[in-house]
């Protein structure tokens, strides 16, 4: 039988939110991975050409994406998170690449049918942030294979040599946020999970066969 100390002093651990979403997402987020935009970004054959494909498809996704998010997003919470658009690093990738545009037909298109909550808006964040880890080495892949041409790869290298530290302090913030009941896990991970279905589906669209 427990001490009485043992009793007194033991609580149920709090839920790491940061691992629950990685452990809930990790299948939708491999089946992105493995779609055929993705595959040729990734590959050892991969062009300047599909590289420039990729940023004129993840600017139709991205764009409203993010105005749908941070709109939702106060001031506050935001400054907590230590977040930040990408959509500005973007359009200077494309603008590098002389891409047309048109960010203001893209922003005002709907993004996604996302409950209006802050835990399902912070879900959506999680996929976007958690997409700069992997959005690194893609970056270094194809300077390595494509060189010079490629640009500064402000998008896909958001946060550079601060990837680590930066996503170690937005997952700290999360299981913060979580311990003072101000986030609902299962809310984050629905909204995780639904702003990655639709990256997902929009990607298919975009990649071909």
């Amino acid at each position: 039988m427990p001490s009485p100390e043992f009793r007194s002093t033991s609580r149920p651990p709090e839920i790491d939110l940061a691992i629950a979403l990685r452990r809930a997402t990790a299948g939708i987020h491999a089946e992105i991975e493995h779609l055929p935009l993705m595959s040729r970004l990734t590959s050892e054959t991969v062009t300047l050409d599909d590289y420039r494909y990729y940023l004129r498809a993840i600017l139709a996704i991205h764009a409203p994406l993010e105005q749908t998010l941070y709109a939702r997003l106060d001031a506050s919470v935001n400054e907590r998170l230590g977040v930040r658009p990408k959509l500005p690093a973007l359009l200077n990738d494309l603008d590098e690449q002389g891409l047309k545009y048109n960010v203001a037909a893209l922003t005002v298109t709907p993004a996604i049918a996302l409950p209006n909550d802050l835990s399902a808006t912070i879900g959506g964040l999680y996929v976007l942030e958690g997409a700069t880890l992997g959005g690194r080495t893609i970056a270094r892949h194809l300077r390595r294979l494509i060189g010079e041409p490629l640009g500064s790869t402000r998008f896909l290298d958001f946060h550079g040599q601060q990837t680590s530290a930066s996503w170690k302090a937005f997952t700290g913030a999360l299981n913060t946020l979580t311990a003072q009941h101000t986030l609902v896990p299962d809310r984050v991970i629905a909204g995780a999970l639904a702003v990655f279905d639709h990256v997902y589906k929009r990607l298919e669209l975009s990649g071909g066969a």
